[in-house]
């Protein structure tokens, strides 16, 4: 049984003897718990406090979230760590022990790899091959295999042979997982070229590595233990079970172990996160687990805080009541009487409150992105559907498109539309530093370069590329005509002298005009208002409107939740109301986990969304007696 404790809570230096496992729902204050007892620990405890050498070790989900807790830390950062899994690994193990890192290759692969060039991670968001040409792969192949055939493996298919963590974790085996198009005796020479020469590790493999270094080199293992005498792990439902295999091993000795997590935020099972990882946690070495809930929410109202302990109610670990502050009696009178609304289909009346929502500063929170632009005006259903395909392109991609669009470049249609949108507002606006600004996406431009002949007709190939320009243009086709006029005599010296002679926007990589020709059809089939949209309103830092998955760890004072199972959810709706279940590691469960994240993330005001025809008894029978005071509104 855990022992109830609030956010506030200090644990004690005798608390901290044993490992602790915290339980800690939505809006519980587990970031600010998780820095108050590290703050503690390196002021007070004397392991840490006297020492110039040791510090505390936090790990926690997002870089994001790593920069906003040594934010937090402040002036305490200076004896704390804090990393990703995958950073900690990286800069803890892989780099300091290179020497092991290729030992385990060349006994588990028989790849002795020469040179003392370091082996690390892929970068954020770019393939594993980024930057290599495919052509050199093939021929190491070849060379390798000693056959004479000609290869058409993409790189994106090269980059995904990798160690297989599924059947490791499954009965210990260790072997490579591949596409069935790659033949069997080409993943090793693959992989080979990877580590020796691109000298790169996948996210899966940084996972394995780490913990088979730490499992053979005692040495390191020590090392560890003596740097880090305490880890914090927040987030710790979102782990795999790699990550829980490491972080136990550390623990085995000396070191003391705390996991923050709430399993019904667990929401990331296509990343080999499972519930079960924070639900069964147990310590395996010298020290006992001791177990504490933190059951205040400080984020939402009453009736907010009891429609989630609905949805979450075969989680009796958890059990949530509203502690939310308030500034006067009025304003928490005003804020308790908001009832939880149902708005249920498309009229007329749904729309206009939806509509005033979002007006007022809400956020729509969807299963995929796709589903936003049912919400925003003037988008057509076949937009719609072309951009829900688009997002199902991605499904099953390490790549997170909207990070992409939001925060990097590094994906080929997304800078290409980045490009031409940024020119196209530097057109509008006249301004030809904005012009320079969308060409530094691909080069950097010697302004020496620049006299009056070139910033003519830079002018002028913008004024011609834009000219005619309408809603329903295709930005895949105003690119092309942009790369075109660069190649005609016009322009020919602008292109030679200023850009390069092989500039060109490219829109499409050759995975994609190769291997996906559905994709390169639906982004073709994108119009400039629409892929506008997508940039400026649904991807953007203000965005209102977010998938879930994105949403998580924030809060609004409204927030609309559209959330609805697809076909792998292996569930109905009205399931959710009937039967709402969270424990098991099935996609049901998952799916009502999701729909709890969507809904915890409102701070007073709370819209759910439902499907025409939603039969409102279901609501009715759902919360009689649940103490939420709602509305439903068709």
């Amino acid at each position: 049984m855990a022992f109830e404790i609030e956010s506030g809570t200090i644990l004690t230096a005798e608390q901290l003897q044993n490992h602790v496992k915290i339980y800690a729902g939505p809006g519980a204050g587990k970031t600010h718990f998780l820095v108050e007892n590290v703050k503690n620990i390196v002021t007070n405890h004397p392991i840490v406090a006297q020492s110039r050498s040791r510090k505390v070790l936090c790990i926690t989900y997002t870089n994001a979230a790593v920069e906003e807790i040594i934010r937090r830390l402040n002036r305490f950062s200076d004896s704390v760590e804090v990393f990703t899994i995958h950073g900690f690994i990286i800069e803890h193990i892989i780099k300091p022990f290179q020497t092991d890192l290729r030992r385990l290759i060349r006994e588990h692969f028989t790849i002795d790899i020469q040179g003392n060039k370091p082996i690390t991670s892929q970068v954020e968001g770019l393939g594993i091959l980024h930057g290599i040409e495919r052509e050199d792969i093939h021929k190491f192949i070849t060379d390798k295999t000693s056959e004479t055939a000609q290869l058409s493996y993409s790189k994106k298919l090269m980059g995904e042979v990798q160690v297989d963590n599924t059947a490791f974790l499954g009965d210990g085996t260790i072997q490579l997982s591949a596409s069935k198009s790659i033949a069997e005796n080409h993943k090793l020479p693959i992989k080979e070229y990877v580590w020796s020469v691109a000298r790169k590790l996948t996210h899966d493999e940084i996972l394995f590595f780490g913990y088979q270094i730490l499992k053979t080199n005692p040495t390191a293992l020590y090392s560890l233990r003596v740097k880090f005498p305490f880890i914090f792990v927040d987030e710790f439902q979102d782990t795999n079970p790699i990550q829980t295999l490491l972080i136990k091993l550390i623990g085995e000795k000396s070191t003391t172990v705390g996991i923050i997590g709430d399993i019904a935020q667990s929401i990331y099972s296509f990343q080999g996160a499972r519930p079960s990882q924070f639900a069964n946690y147990t310590s395996d070495g010298e020290r006992q687990l001791s177990e504490y809930v933190i059951n205040g929410n400080r984020r939402s109202t009453n009736n907010v805080v009891c429609f989630c302990n609905f949805l979450r109610q075969s989680d009796t670990n958890v059990i949530q009541t509203s502690i939310r502050p308030y500034d006067s009696e009025d304003q928490k009178r005003a804020a308790e009487a908001i009832p939880v609304r149902f708005i249920i289909g498309d009229s007329d009346n749904v729309k206009s409150i939806i509509t005033a929502v979002i007006e007022a500063g809400g956020v729509v929170l969807t299963r995929a992105w796709a589903r936003a632009f049912t919400y925003i005006r003037n988008i057509e259903n076949a937009q719609v559907k072309v951009l829900t395909d688009i997002y199902n392109s991605y499904y099953n991609s390490p790549i997170d498109i909207r990070t992409e669009i939001t925060e990097m470049n590094n994906v080929t249609w997304v800078r290409a539309f980045r490009f031409i949108f940024r020119l196209h507002e530097a057109h509008k606006s006249g301004s030809f530093v904005d012009a320079l600004n969308a060409f530094k996406l691909y080069t950097d431009i010697d302004r020496k370069k620049l006299n009056h002949s070139m910033l003519r007709k830079i002018i002028a190939i913008i004024r011609d590329t834009f000219e005619g320009l309408t809603d329903t243009s295709s930005p895949v086709e105003v690119i092309a005509s942009f790369n075109n006029k660069l190649d005609e005599a016009e322009y020919k010296d602008l292109k030679t002298a200023l850009l390069g002679d092989t500039f060109c926007v490219s829109v499409f990589d050759e995975y994609d005009l190769n291997n996906n020709k559905a994709f390169v059809s639906n982004l073709s089939a994108l119009t400039w208002a629409t892929s506008y949209k997508l940039f400026t309103e649904v991807f953007s830092p203000e965005s209102k409107y977010m998938t879930v998955h994105q949403a998580k760890g924030l809060e609004w004072d409204k927030v609309i939740v559209s959330v609805n199972p697809n076909n792998f959810d292996k569930i109905k709706l009205p399931a959710v109301y009937s039967n709402p279940e969270i424990l098991k590691e099935e996609a049901a469960d998952e799916f009502v986990r999701m729909y709890y994240v969507a809904c915890s993330r409102a701070r007073e005001e709370l819209y759910i969304h439902l499907p025409d025809g939603f039969d409102q008894n279901a609501i009715n029978t759902a919360l009689d007696g649940r103490n939420v005071q709602y509305e439903i509104i068709t």
